[in-house]
């Protein structure tokens, strides 16, 4: 898309901004795939230029931060970097007193645009903000700005503490959960393209996966400096350690067991069984042989560094922040936790979050809507039940069908039929470790264990999922009841097959047909603005109206025309039409407003 570019940093820099959108979205979607990055730049002028603005944003046009919201960054920097502790702090050698000044100089850069961004009125309420290190691009300093849901973030794990201290003048940042790190790792990298000779000018060269990687790495070093700061050798190597040990078998087994990260003299170890010389971590054979040793009541200590011996954790305060667990789950398989959540897992070398726990007040709309009317008192047991099944390590399947007497009776021999019986949660975990599934009413009422589901192949299935997933997933395609499938996998995390689209307020669509309909009436059309509407309509496709995508349909063909005849050598997305849903019911998925 050509257009001229009032608060201009350099040629190619709405480029560069979509670009880094697109690299943030791929990111996070391997975190949490809800997930919908927003990516902008802010440019501050640092060379004396009376013919430049002070400060410039990306995008210019139809967004909330406008560049004028910056101007006053560097004085507001200044006034931040005076309240630093560290300025106190004086280097002999004037090399490391520079580096030091610069140091402290970026970061009250960085502080000051979180906090304008944080004083705007306009700015999104629901987005958390990280902001890169400054990259010079000409007369500007330029820094990327990335936004994350709130929400979601506060869905998974994460630790409180976002800095150690080093000592009273000085501390050290440290992330606090794999979100925080990715978003660390993903602005570095970032910032490190805006190096480049006119960046935007090629599409981004970044990959998803080494980022995230690379936040793990980050992770793992933070918590090994929370555990021990003294374990300088520890840090850098912690999770290219519990790799090599995750992926090294031992006389033909895999490694399975636990090992405690803290200090060496930390008050909340028992220690059980004392090495009289302790084993190198890094010695991968060695270590994956003292895993033999480790369970879930004797655990091996590290302190990142070294291992001492085998110990029970007593007493710990989690508030403290420095003792963690990692979990060997079998060949290539670990998790780290602290205070029994977990706060990443890596499967093969690849980092991820498990799924959050199912969100219970989506679930309590969603029963009634499967099922028709029911008590608060059974959807209360159903929840219940859902939530002791969520702890099955080796995973369960759970089938809510309104024939749950017909279908045990109909599934008699590929089942255990039992004399119905209302379920609690008690009984569930103690029922869970049989292979199959467990049949209930929506009244949570039993009747068959270890129910082996049959029916038709359906679209629905996965491939990449395993056979409870998909056995349950053509179980529910094939029933004639209204049904409901949990399914807790061995890896962590829970699946609800329907799980329903939620409800959304007829309003929202309201105004994104608004917007569009003031996108083609403008002169010039705001391509932005077309472009955001274009994208929320995408993404509630399923909720659309027959009308409405016939309205959607028109209105594009005439925005494209006026595009084509203002901009001819412009370069935009083409869209596939809008065509209604066959599962859509306004009565299910429109909200009352």
């Amino acid at each position: 898309m050509s257009h001229t570019i009032t608060h201009f940093m350099w040629g190619f820099q709405p480029h560069f901004r979509i670009s880094q959108e697109c690299v943030a979205k791929r990111v996070f979607g391997l975190l949490d795939e809800r997930f919908e990055p927003q990516v902008f730049l802010v440019g501050i002028l640092v060379d004396e230029n009376e013919n430049k603005y002070p400060a410039c944003v990306e995008p210019e046009q139809d967004f909330w931060a406008e560049s004028e919201a910056f101007d006053p960054v560097l004085e507001r920097a200044r006034q931040i970097c005076e309240s630093y502790p560290e300025r106190q702090l004086m280097h002999s050698h004037p090399r490391a007193q520079k580096w030091h000044d610069e140091g402290l100089r970026s970061r009250s850069i960085r502080d000051a645009i979180l906090q304008l961004i944080a004083q705007n009125a306009r700015r999104p309420r629901e987005l958390s903000f990280l902001v890169s290190p400054p990259t010079k691009v000409n007369s500007y300093s330029v820094h990327v700005v990335l936004g994350l849901e709130t929400a979601i973030i506060q869905r998974h794990p994460r630790l409180t503490k976002e800095s150690v201290p080093i000592h009273e003048f000085r501390s050290k940042k440290v992330c606090v959960s794999l979100i925080d790190a990715v978003g660390g790792a993903y602005l570095d990298k970032a910032a490190g393209e805006l190096q480049q000779p006119d960046p935007g000018a090629d599409l981004s060269e970044l990959k998803a996966e080494e980022i995230v990687r690379e936040g793990a790495n980050r992770l793992m070093t933070d918590l090994a400096y929370r555990a021990a700061p003294g374990c300088t050798g520890g840090w850098s190597d912690f999770l290219s350690s519990c790799a090599k040990v995750s992926g090294t078998p031992y006389e033909g087994s895999e490694g399975r067991g636990l090992m405690v990260l803290a200090r060496k003299d930390h008050s909340s170890l028992e220690k059980v069984v004392t090495f009289t010389t302790p084993t190198r971590l890094r010695v991968t054979r060695a270590a994956r042989k003292l895993i033999q040793l480790a369970s879930e009541e004797m655990a091996l200590h590290t302190d990142s560094e070294d291992l001492y011996g085998l110990v029970r954790v007593r007493g710990y305060t989690a508030s403290n922040e420095d003792l963690f667990t990692i979990r060997f789950d079998g060949m290539h398989r670990w998790s780290v936790l602290h205070d029994g959540e977990t706060l990443m897992s890596v499967k093969y070398g690849q980092p991820y979050l498990s799924k959050p726990p199912f969100d219970e007040e989506k679930l309590r709309e969603d029963l009634p809507r499967i099922f028709g009317r029911m008590t608060e008192r059974h959807i209360a047991r159903i929840l219940s039940l859902i939530r002791e099944a969520e702890r099955e390590r080796h995973g369960t399947t759970l089938i809510i069908s309104k024939g749950a007497r017909r279908e045990s009776e109909r599934l008699a021999a590929q089942s255990t039929p039992i004399v119905r019986r209302a379920m609690s949660p008690e009984l569930l975990s103690r029922l869970t470790p049989v292979d199959g599934a467990i049949l209930l009413n929506p009244k949570g009422t039993c009747y068959a264990i270890g129910v082996i589901l049959d029916g038709m192949a359906t679209a629905a299935g996965n491939p990449a999922r395993g056979a409870r997933y998909n056995s349950a997933i053509r179980y529910v395609s094939s029933t004639r009841y209204p049904c409901l499938a949990v399914i807790v996998s061995e890896d962590g995390g829970i699946d609800f097959f329907p799980d329903l689209k939620p409800m959304i307020l007829r309003s929202s669509i309201e105004a994104a047909l608004a917007t569009l309909r003031q996108s083609g009436s403008k002169h010039p059309i705001s391509y932005r603005r077309y472009g955001e509407a274009m994208d929320w309509l995408d993404r509630h496709r399923f909720y659309l109206l027959p009308d409405d995508c016939e309205e959607i349909n028109n209105l594009v063909e005439l925005i494209e025309m006026r595009l084509l005849a203002e901009y001819p050598l412009g370069v935009r997305a083409k869209r596939s039409k809008f065509v209604p849903h066959e599962e859509m019911n306004s009565s299910l998925y429109y909200k009352p407003e």
